[in-house]
């Protein structure tokens, strides 16, 4: 730990020097606290976060941080000071700025309140955190609403980027871990994470900004919706968004990760709804982009719809390891798969049995 701090520059701050530490919250990988932090002639309040078994995995978190330092820099990801040690229980903790909002899950009620300039602000610096993410050829991993942390209610910042791997590497070979309604269909039959997942993910805050609650809260979060997102189903589109919004937005949560748009490609989109390009008059914009913008001055503020906002007591946001393996869940899939195609053969083969007969009965 010492030589990874001085090699990557970082702090190591003596756990005395914070004060007022209270818990916070407890997520899927680790335990969060609030404290205030004298640093810089002011005082700061920052997040220590204890991750579930870092002491035992110590040098893979680490080396996760390596890869993860190059882009902490973004104006969009977490400020990231250094590390401490909890006296009474000796874990090490990371020390990171504090957003005073919470997270974006706890912001949504008044989020979809706001015109859509203001909600595709947000999303505009949420795509950008990611971007900066993958330019660094790297994968988030653990990209839903609690990574999201709103400070001053303008402000989006990403957290947690990557970090959940060295958690993760405890895990057996079929074992899933996540939050189910922001994980795609291939990671929940267990392939590997890539950039495309991450933007799965982002599709799904996409919808929470139509909707004002998150993906799939009446339902269990169980076997049964991961069977369900594998097989194509995805939240119900909210009445009067915007049909370009709608056309990007089912892009992002495609079922082929192939066909699914870069980082780059979003935030070019998003960027293009928001800032018009200098110089440029609005009759000299393309007719494709000046409708779309259109669409989002005329979409009403707010929502209207008769979904459920109470969440069902077994939808979980927090990352978990699942109570099933991915393996059990291809079984099932595969079984289908040729369920259907034994259905669809068995009626095609009658269907062509019943026009030879008629053939043969007309020729005699």
């Amino acid at each position: 730990m010492d030589n990874f701090i001085l090699e990557k520059k970082l702090k190591w701050i003596p756990y005395d020097k914070f004060r007022n530490v209270e818990y916070l919250d407890k997520g899927g990988f680790g335990t969060i606290y609030k404290a205030i932090w004298f640093y810089d002639d002011k005082d700061n309040e920052v997040i220590l976060k204890c991750y579930n078994n870092l002491s035992d995995n110590l040098n893979e978190f680490l080396n996760e941080w390596k890869y993860h330092r190059s882009c902490l820099s973004s104006y969009d990801i977490i400020y990231f000071y250094g590390f401490t040690k909890d006296l009474n229980t000796l874990e090490y903790m990371a020390v990171m700025d504090y957003a005073n909002k919470g997270n974006l899950r706890g912001n949504l009620t008044r989020i979809i309140k706001s015109d859509w300039n203001q909600k595709l602000y947000m999303l505009y610096e949420i795509i950008s955190g990611l971007d900066d993410i993958h330019n660094q050829d790297l994968i988030h991993c653990d990209f839903h609403d609690g990574n999201i942390l709103n400070h001053n209610e303008s402000k989006i910042y990403i957290c947690d980027l990557g970090l959940c791997k060295p958690v993760k590497s405890f895990l057996k070979k079929y074992d899933i871990c996540g939050v189910i309604p922001f994980m795609a269909p291939e990671v929940l039959r267990g392939k590997s994470y890539t950039p495309a997942s991450d933007i799965y993910s982002f599709s799904m805050i996409m919808w929470e900004f139509t909707s004002g609650i998150p993906p799939f809260n009446n339902i269990a979060h169980d076997f049964q919706l991961s069977l369900n997102i594998c097989k194509g189903e995805r939240p119900e589109i909210i009445e009067n968004t915007p049909q370009c919004y709608v056309d990007l937005m089912k892009r992002c949560w495609n079922e082929d990760s192939s066909k699914r748009p870069s980082s780059e490609e979003v935030f070019d989109i998003i960027h293009k709804w928001i800032f018009r390009p200098d110089k440029v008059k609005v009759k000299d914009i393309n007719e494709e982009l000046k409708c779309n913008i259109m669409e989002f001055i005329n979409a009403p503020i707010g929502h209207n719809n008769n979904l459920t906002t109470k969440s069902h007591p077994q939808a979980y946001y927090t990352s978990r390891l699942l109570d099933f393996t991915s393996k059990k869940l291809n079984e099932i899939l595969e079984i289908e798969d040729s369920q259907t195609y034994q259905a669809s053969y068995s009626s095609t083969g009658m269907t062509e049995d019943l026009d030879d007969c008629i053939i043969k009965d007309m020729s005699n």
